[in-house]
């Protein structure tokens, strides 16, 4: 069977995840069992399961078979693809979520557009104050140098259908990792909040 993985961008693994993720676990199966037996990493198969899924890791992915899942799982041939092929479908249609001026506050975010792009900036001058490479910084908090410059970009969504193809932060994934930031920072505790809430000059 073709593989259906390659032209899904990252934003439609979310289900697919998810069923993994509930499917292994209720089997009480590893993380490493199921990678392998896919032929992915482990890294990869905890992106899948988290629903973050960074554009490097999509195409580990893209190599993998769909329907591998279905075995690896014990799931009847083609649910594996079904909540992919689902995800895209209900992405195009006329319903779909598309941000417009209109919409732009339905992103579902904790923080507005705003708030991310003044973090953004008050990081960048931190990391560059301490000439702190991106890819420095990224480990730190237990990431990666793309998802550091995201960040500084403001580009953190709560929704990825509101979010650019290529420049997904989720805001859940980025809020875990807002105190490890303020070490690597040197900031003070809370410090990242209060900037996102416009509380500091």
């Amino acid at each position: 069977m073709s593989n259906v993985i390659a032209s899904i961008s990252h934003p439609y693994w979310a289900s697919l995840g998810r069923a993994v993720r509930e499917g292994r676990t209720s089997k009480g199966l590893s993380q490493m069992k199921v990678a392998g037996f896919v032929g992915i990493s482990v890294r990869d198969l905890a992106a899948l399961e988290s629903g973050f899924v960074p554009p490097e890791v999509v195409d580990n992915l893209s190599r993998a078979t769909v329907d591998a899942f279905d075995e690896a799982l014990g799931w009847e041939e083609g649910t594996a693809r079904k909540h992919v092929t689902e995800a895209v479908s209900a992405a195009s249609t006329p319903s779909s979520f598309t941000l417009t001026k209109s919409n732009v506050g339905l992103d579902r975010s904790t923080y507005s557009r705003d708030a991310w792009i003044r973090l953004g900036k008050a990081v960048q001058a931190a990391r560059m104050a301490l000439k702190m490479t991106k890819p420095v910084l990224a480990y730190a908090i237990q990431s990666t140098g793309k998802t550091i410059l995201r960040l500084e970009d403001g580009l953190v969504y709560g929704d990825p259908r509101t979010a650019p193809p290529a420049n997904y932060n989720s805001e859940k994934y980025m809020l875990k990792r807002l105190a490890l930031l303020e070490m690597a920072l040197e900031w003070e505790e809370g410090q990242a909040r209060q900037i996102l809430e416009g509380k500091t000059s």
